[in-house]
């Protein structure tokens, strides 16, 4: 593939540059002559930058000077600079000259420059003592942004402002489009935070980035955009996959320069079991990725990676495990607050006598660590701020309790939309366009006492604001404009029995099995909450479970972690042949894991497990542990009880035997094969898992522990041995060394929000 920079096809480019306000074109302007000049940029804000916006230092003969950067914006998308542009800065430019500051001066601005103007105002500042003038407007910055993949991708709100062929090579716009989908108009507020830039190095440095936050904080945005840099740099082909299921089809060993993006990488709104066993396969491969070229984006909430990693244990990739390869988005500077929220509310449709009667309440809104990127967005539409009449009490509690304002504005939509907004949710947010009038959309009419017409009318009023059209899987789907929708309608489902009643009845049975939890069971953030008085219902859904592999899987893992005891036993009566079910467990989890060996001890210990069952799982456990090294279930009480006394200690037995026999030349093979430039760690696991488990046999036997020990250090001196023939090769990333503006921020008196009601 080549490595050239992709050409732009369209030749007039706008970037609507009078849309980004006073600010965020200072920021622009700093970026763009950091990577055109090559110097690093220090900016100086608004009333205290004594007629400089921004400064950078160029080297001359050996020593350094001041270069000074003086920006001009404008609102207005037409106006062209005049000759008089230059009259209010002349003062201030004779006073660094005087002082040596100014010997190289740029006045750039976000308007349009005829030559004449420019000679002109290079004559004046050269009349007051300015060496090298220089005269930079929109065609210049047009130019750079579009010549330049690098900069593109430390101001990524430019693939919103313009026509993306405009920006990226033909073939490259289908892709991206694809991969940003609804997110392209989002892209015209974005602000590129100290965690954009972050990501942005970390996926250089490492080519593996985990956007870690909680719910609002624009995860999945800052994945677009890099994976939309990825492809403007014509050196990577993107993939969006749904899921580490979705990367298996995808997944080829042999093609290097390939970067997956896994949005909710361990599950959308709780963990998902089937996600993190097939990260336990995955990441050993993912290291061999990596080295071969590949980049990899995930995203999660924070609580749910909280909850995976522990699961990972030794599988986790070590840069997840030692958080160098972890960006924490949702820590925002109150500038970046500042900005953000300056932002959705100039662009945003809230009339202007809203906007001058919130004005002056702004900066102290923008002080709230609260305020996020999705919140800022719902405070620029009218269509959430009915809710706000007192102010500024109301704006505060806006951003300090945005789900329970959201809950109350869906709860405000007409029927029909709540209905519509019900269906979306039982979708999963994935509700094709062209097949709305279904079982499900009758039932949700239903029982909100409206019509199927009605509420497919619905679906395209909400359009823009609360719902949105989006591709997946190659089919246009309704979904939701955030995820944080789905949390909000799930939070009122569980407030209203005859609600969780529609969501049991019409939810599929993958819905249940991955957002629902019993009452009484363990609780589980943002999932619905089965009330006692559905409890029947839903026992008789989970009997409708299909005898698949992968469904039996989610199933066993729904009653080992989200039913208590009484309505795991209430199922098993009803239906003791699930226990015969096999599931889908990945090979690479230990089997004291494995889902139905774990519903099997607790058949067990209720006295609902056949005996031919109990023998025929005790066996695989054996079998585990001899042939493949798997003894992950000593440690586990209910399932070591599965087995007799006298099964115990023949078991115990041969596996001490394998101390002297099979494991020393297991450990003399993984030496002699062992890949040196894949995942050495890895590649000796099951056999360090084995040595390391055994443990629990030898607190009562020298003999034992002393093996174990020589074992060990066996495993380490095969380790080093292998390490030893690993190759020094390293492949680079587009991503590596990209520049970025130092800012100096100074006190300043101009607030940002001066103009945001013009």
């Amino acid at each position: 593939m080549s490595k050239t920079s992709p050409l732009a096809q369209a030749y007039n480019v706008d970037f609507a540059l009078h849309t980004l306000g006073w600010k965020a074109f200072q920021d622009l302007c700093a970026q763009v002559c950091e990577e055109s000049f090559g110097h690093t940029v220090s900016i100086y804000r608004e009333a205290q930058d004594g007629g400089q916006d921004a400064i950078f230092l160029l080297s001359e003969k050996g020593a350094y000077k001041e270069a000074t950067v003086q920006c001009k914006f404008s609102g207005k998308a037409e106006q062209r600079l005049k000759l008089s542009d230059i009259t209010t800065e002349l003062e201030s430019v004779k006073k660094l000259v005087s002082e040596g500051r100014a010997s190289t001066y740029y006045f750039i601005t976000s308007m349009g420059v005829d030559a004449p103007i420019a000679a002109g105002i290079r004559q004046k500042l050269h009349s007051i003592g300015v060496e090298k003038p220089e005269v930079l407007g929109r065609e210049w910055l047009t130019a750079n942004i579009k010549s330049s993949a690098r900069l593109r991708a430390l101001v990524p709100r430019v693939y919103g402002l313009g026509d993306l062929s405009a920006i990226i090579d033909e073939r490259s716009v289908a892709q991206t489009r694809a991969l940003l989908g609804h997110l392209i108009p989002s892209l015209k507020v974005y602000v590129p935070t100290g965690a954009h830039r972050t990501a942005v190095r970390t996926l250089g440095d490492h080519k593996l980035v985990l956007l870690l936050g909680p719910p609002a904080t624009g995860k999945s945005m800052l994945a677009a955009i890099l994976a939309t840099m990825a492809i403007d740099s014509d050196s990577l082909e993107c993939f969006k996959c749904e899921g580490p299921l979705d990367m298996r089809s995808r997944w080829n060993p042999n093609e290097p320069q390939r970067l997956f993006w896994v949005d909710d990488a361990f599950g959308p709104n709780q963990l998902r079991e089937d996600y993190v066993d097939a990260w336990i396969e995955f990441m050993p491969k993912m290291k061999a990725a990596i080295e071969q070229g590949n980049h990899f984006i995930l995203t999660s909430r924070t609580h749910i990676w909280n909850e995976a990693k522990h699961k990972l244990g030794t599988r986790n990739h070590p840069l997840l495990t030692n958080g160098k390869a972890i960006v924490n988005v949702g820590q925002l500077s109150p500038e970046e607050r500042q900005q953000i929220l300056y932002n959705h509310v100039k662009a945003g449709e809230q009339p202007k006598r809203w906007k001058i009667r919130s004005k002056s309440h702004l900066p102290a809104l923008a002080d709230e660590v609260s305020l996020l990127p999705e919140i800022a967005r719902r405070l620029g539409d009218p269509n959430y701020t009915s809710g706000i009449t007192s102010i500024p009490a109301d704006l505060v509690r806006f951003v300090r309790e945005p789900q329970e304002f959201l809950k109350g504005t869906i709860q405000e939509l007409v029927v029909a939309q709540q209905a519509a907004m019900t269906l979306v949710f039982l979708a999963r947010s994935r509700l094709p366009v062209h097949n709305v009038a279904g079982d499900e959309c009758k039932l949700v009419a239903e029982k909100y006492a409206t019509s199927v017409a009605a509420v497919t009318q619905a679906l395209e009023q909400l359009e823009g604001a609360f719902l949105v059209k989006r591709e997946e899987s190659g089919q246009l789907c309704w979904g939701f404009f955030h995820p944080t929708f789905a949390d909000a309608v799930s939070g009122i489902l569980s407030g209203r029995p005859d609600l969780v009643e529609l969501y049991l009845r019409g939810a599929r049975i993958e819905t249940l099995l991955a957002e629902a939890v019993c009452g009484g069971a363990t609780s589980v953030n943002d999932a619905v909450v089965v009330p006692v008085a559905g409890i029947e219902t839903l026992i008789s859904r989970l009997l409708e479970t299909p005898d698949s592999k992968d469904m039996n899987e989610r199933l066993f893992q729904f009653l080992n972690r989200r039913a208590p005891k009484n309505v795991v036993q209430r199922v098993l009566q009803l239906a003791p042949n699930l226990l015969d079910r096999q599931g889908s467990s990945s090979p690479w989890v230990g089997i004291g894991r494995h889902a139905e060996v774990v519903l099997r001890a607790t058949a067990f210990s209720m006295n609902l497990l056949s005996e031919d069952v109990r023998v025929a799982t005790c066996q695989a456990l054996e079998e585990a542990a001899l042939y493949s090294f798997d003894v992950s279930f000593l440690s586990e009480e209910p399932i070591l009880a599965m087995l007799r006394p006298h099964e115990l200690m023949r078991l115990t037995i041969k596996l001490v035997a394998m101390l002297d026999d099979e494991i020393p030349i297991k450990i003399a093979e993984l030496t002699e094969d062992a890949d040196a430039d894949g995942d050495i760690d890895d590649q000796f696991e099951s056999v360090e898992s084995f040595v390391n488990k055994l443990r629990c046999l030898a607190e009562e036997d020298e003999r034992i522990r002393n093996r174990l020990y020589e074992l060990e250090g066996d495993i380490k001196t095969a380790k080093t041995e292998v390490e030893a023939r690993k190759s020094s090769e390293e492949s680079e990333s587009f991503f590596t060394n990209l520049p970025s503006a130092t800012i100096a921020e100074e006190a300043k008196l101009r607030s940002i929000f001066s103009d945001i009601d013009e």
